[in-house]
């Protein structure tokens, strides 16, 4: 065989490497995670997420909730609170839920 032949040869190899591995290790990689998936977490995280949604608390992020002291001190200020009828919660009047329980305030006129 001639150097051109071999040359031809060993380029039309590197093309045919350069184009198969990646697709190859992909596929490899994505069986293997195949095999690592627990569906049985996957499961305990949605059922989680929907006991979150509907609880009657509501989610388990920080609030930051408005004190009596706080309260009061808007009120001198001449700012007006709106108090939460599901919970009792002051909160500034342009507020739109409570930002305890996460109900919608009323309107005042």
């Amino acid at each position: 065989m001639p150097l051109g032949q071999v040359e031809l040869a060993l380029r039309v190899i590197a093309g045919l490497f350069v184009i198969v591995a990646p697709t190859l290790l992909f596929l490899g990689l994505w069986r293997g995670l195949e095999a690592m998936r627990d569906d049985e977490l996957i499961q305990q995280a949605h059922q989680r997420a929907e006991m979150q949604d509907q609880s009657p608390t509501g989610p388990d992020w920080p609030v930051d909730v408005l004190t009596d002291a706080e309260a009061s001190l808007l009120s001198e200020t001449k700012m007006s609170v709106v108090t939460c009828d599901t919970c009792g919660t002051p909160n500034m009047q342009d507020a739109s839920y409570c930002q305890s329980c996460l109900t919608e305030l009323e309107e005042s006129v």
